[in-house]
């Protein structure tokens, strides 16, 4: 652990470190290093070169890519070390001997890792049914049919027959399907739905929007595709009224991602269930929840029941943010067996592979690091808001990891200006958001340095 990530004491104490740590070198001192002396005798504020973040080299403070600034969770770290010498191997040894993981069989496979996601997001699965063999042959208690009908949840029926996708010895499928992080969804479901031409995605104008580029990019091959970008409100949340209008007979798919990214703003689940009854039936409603944890509010009510209540809802979630495996490479969706249907036709191999999976479950069980993820985010706000208000920048409240502030139109420049003092933000946003920022959560200390670099750029007029 860096000691950015554990430091707890008061500012003053880790200046004194600095200073202390400095004076010791004595004749060793860089030049770099006398800079940064000579600046915190000066000054008494933290730099950059001050910084060590969680995986990241020192002397940079990273605040542009909404990753977890803790780090991942130690018991995820755990699995990992404890499986990853058994990698020589296809069937790896792991602490669940009597289970499969959808990395080494087929990606229908109920994998112990979504036990632990239905879990956590209190989804009742139907029961599992075990091979009498790692061969595929049916359980004892008979193949189940592949009648093709299945209720949204994907639950098994009360004979006991249950869809298969295509097997006669799957066992009863879920709602869950896992993938190399959520990314790979959203290819899937543009490829699923749009790439035959002839159809529509409606998505925010200043929203994510993977999915809309991947339907731009069916155009350019001169499959016919149509893009239709909806603006946001005037205080910068989805207008599902709007979206809601600009549905036609052709469209194929809406995409929400709640919380909005680079806006960081929340629809409640109240507007999108009130969404979902109103959008026909063969319209998919993607909702991307990547930054879900990061509402504050502990009564807010997430999406994944309008998954299993509806054919046509898929909801996304990723690793990369709460859990802080990014490079794991690790996501997963919730929805009907319709759609995991045609997802599981083009989804080839972006199952993720065993280590990936174990870490997950690993990360899924240590809420005590979802809290301390979570919290961290939260003061990076409680942090940041305040100054602002003193500065006079406009900004957003966000819900995710991140939030805007607006820099005004010389935004450029105070960006690069912040790039050289090693402080990373994003410009994210488009059009609209031409004169703002978007920053990523921090530790205490990195946001300290970012306010300070902030301030005084912006008090030198740049």
């Amino acid at each position: 652990m860096h000691s950015d990530q554990n430091e707890s004491s008061p500012q003053d104490v880790s200046r004194r470190r600095f200073l202390k740590g400095a004076l010791l070198g004595g004749a060793a001192l860089t030049m770099s290093s006398k800079l940064a002396l000579a600046e915190q005798m000066a000054t008494g504020r933290l730099t950059a070169r001050d910084i060590h973040g969680a995986g990241m080299r020192a002397g940079v403070v990273r605040m542009a890519s909404n990753e977890n600034p803790v780090g991942p969770s130690p018991r995820a770290l755990r699995a990992i070390a404890n499986n990853m010498f058994d990698v020589n191997r296809y069937s790896i040894y792991t602490n669940y001997p009597n289970d499969r993981f959808s990395g080494l069989g087929d990606p229908e496979d109920r994998t112990p890792l979504i036990e632990e996601l239905a879990g956590y997001d209190g989804v009742k699965l139907p029961k599992k049914e075990r091979r009498s063999s790692l061969s595929g042959s049916s359980s004892s208690s008979g193949s189940s049919s592949s009648s093709g009908s299945s209720s949204s949840s994907g639950s098994s029926s009360s004979s006991g027959s249950s869809f298969s996708f295509g097997r006669d010895d799957s066992p009863p499928p879920t709602p869950y399907l896992v993938s190399c992080g959520s990314g790979p969804f959203l290819k899937l479901l543009p490829l699923a739905y749009l790439s035959q031409g002839g159809g529509e995605v409606i998505e925010a104008e200043t929203g994510y929007g993977s999915i809309s580029r991947a339907a731009e990019g069916y155009n350019d091959k001169e499959i016919p595709t149509s893009v239709f970008r909806v603006p946001l409100t005037a205080d910068y949340r989805h207008d599902l009224d709007a979206m809601r209008n600009a549905i036609t007979s052709k469209t194929s798919m809406v995409v929400i991602t709640n919380p909005n990214n680079p806006t960081g703003t929340l629809l409640s689940y109240e507007e999108l269930e009130q969404f979902v009854n109103a959008v026909p039936k063969h319209v998919i409603v993607v909702i991307d929840e990547a930054y879900i944890h990061f509402v504050r509010d502990p009564n807010y009510k997430r999406a994944i029941p309008l998954a299993i209540a509806n054919d046509n809802v898929i909801v996304l979630r990723t690793f990369s943010k709460v859990y802080g495996l990014p490079a794991m490479r690790l996501g997963y969706s919730v929805s009907s067996t319709a759609i995991q249907e045609k997802i599981l036709f083009y989804m080839a191999d972006s199952i993720p592979g065993v280590l990936t999976q174990i870490a997950g479950m690993e990360a899924v069980k240590d809420l005590a690091h979802v809290r301390r993820s979570q919290q961290a985010v939260w003061d990076f706000r409680d942090q940041c808001y305040p100054v602002f208000d003193r500065m006079g920048l406009e900004y957003i409240k966000g819900e995710g990891n991140f939030f805007q502030v607006k820099v005004g139109s010389n935004r450029t420049e105070i960006y690069r200006e912040l790039g050289k003092r090693r402080v990373q933000v994003s410009t994210r946003g488009g059009d609209r958001m031409a004169e703002w920022l978007r920053v990523s959560a921090g530790t205490a200390r990195e946001t300290e340095v970012f306010l300070n670099e902030l301030e005084d750029i912006l008090s030198k007029s740049i």
